[in-house]
């Protein structure tokens, strides 16, 4: 059984699987929080509501498990309940990453871990601890629930995202490094949307490229939609490259050009990977790692403080460029210029992903994932 209110469940529900309503935050205000750099980018009062809500709906369908994604209300709310809690989570998003989100050395290397410089080795661990300490105290919230209703397993901003007992890291080392890693954590690799089987892709795919290159353009869910249009501009000028955009639902005021732009709302991201010579996106973990599986060189035009680190580690292994959206929505023409650089460089930024690409082909972050749960729920049930 899932619960949530985003328009996305209907993914869900097409599956046959039974969703129920469950209070989210409004995405536009969290993102925009976010966005804005705000450390406290939920307030007590929505926090509570979250809370509130999972306990309502842990009554009502008495789960023997829960299993969470992003939701950082879960492991208070689990504890308070009594029930045993497995979260999936990126690697930047727990207290044992190995890299900050705001390194104070910046240099072209500062990402590279294990660090080759001695002062990163004595800096890094030190920022780590300094980032984690602001964060948990600004966003106080989370320790003063822990204490308020007396919970085993401390909750802080940090770890919120974490499980109580299972945490499943869709990341794979090599990319999203961590230090100290519990027993109870796993990396699993990479988990990406795929499209059920019953939706057809749009009439018009597969593409014929005769010769030219294809770029894919998708900002998952959580891109501005202003910049779907300035990247359209920008590609409707460029000759010689296909240009594909998924939209995720975020904008309909683009439409596709024959022979040149093709928009659509949803599509298979592997099959347009197998075909394309560039992706410009978000900096999402998932897009990122749907490119490296195919080799593809990376724009990313990162809009959170989690995407923009995801591009800082694809600048680290040569796999592609991020830029700010502001010099795009200002000057499209700096786009065009970056991605004529990135199809200029293709032979070597794609060598450069041959380790990743080899990698990546080996490994089921969904299945593992499923595997791991199910070997839980076996023996802790």
């Amino acid at each position: 059984m899932f619960g949530g209110e985003s328009k996305k469940t209907v993914f869900i529900k097409d599956e046959g699987f039974d969703v129920y309503p469950l209070y989210e935050p409004d995405p536009d205000l969290l993102f925009h929080n976010i966005r804005n750099g705000k450390i406290r980018f939920v307030d007590d009062h929505t926090l509570n509501m979250m809370i509130n809500s999972d306990l309502g709906l842990f009554e009502k369908v008495t789960p023997d498990i829960v299993i969470s994604d992003g939701r950082f209300s879960a492991m208070i709310s689990t504890q308070i309940y009594g029930v045993k809690h497995v979260a999936i989570v990126n690697g930047s998003s727990t207290p044992y990453r190995a890299i900050p989100y705001f390194p104070i050395v910046k240099r072209h290397f500062a990402d590279i871990y294990p660090p080759e410089d001695f002062l990163l080795k004595l800096i890094n661990p030190i920022t780590l601890k300094l980032e984690m300490f602001v964060f948990d105290n600004i966003m106080r919230i989370f320790k003063s629930l822990s204490n308020k209703y007396n919970i085993k397993h401390r909750v802080t901003a940090t770890n919120c995202l974490c499980g109580v007992n299972l945490t499943l890291i869709a990341d794979i080392p090599e990319f999203f490094p961590s230090k100290f890693l519990p027993q109870n954590y796993h990396y699993i690799g990479p988990v990406t949307w795929k499209p059920p089987k019953s939706k057809n892709p749009p009439e018009w795919w597969p593409i014929d490229k005769r010769n030219k290159k294809i770029a894919y353009i998708t900002m998952g869910t959580t891109g501005e939609p202003e910049l779907f249009q300035k990247i359209y501009n920008v590609f409707k000028d460029i000759e010689n490259i296909i240009c594909v955009i998924t939209t995720g639902g975020q904008s309909d005021s683009i439409k596709s050009i024959p022979d040149k732009i093709y928009v659509t709302d949803y599509m298979d991201g592997d099959s347009v990977m197998e075909k394309a010579d560039l992706v410009v996106c978000h900096g999402g973990n998932g897009t990122i790692y749907q490119a490296l599986t195919f080799g593809i060189p990376i724009i990313g035009i990162p809009t959170i403080p989690d995407q923009n680190f995801n591009m800082r580690m694809v600048e680290n292994i040569n796999g592609g460029i991020r830029i700010l959206s502001e010099n795009i929505l200002s000057n499209p023409g700096y786009l065009e210029n970056k991605i004529k650089k990135i199809i200029s460089d293709n032979f070597n930024l794609k060598r450069s992903l041959i380790h990743f690409k080899n990698r990546l082909k080996t490994i089921n972050g969904a299945e593992t994932g499923a595997r791991i749960i199910t070997d839980f729920i076996r023996n802790e049930l």
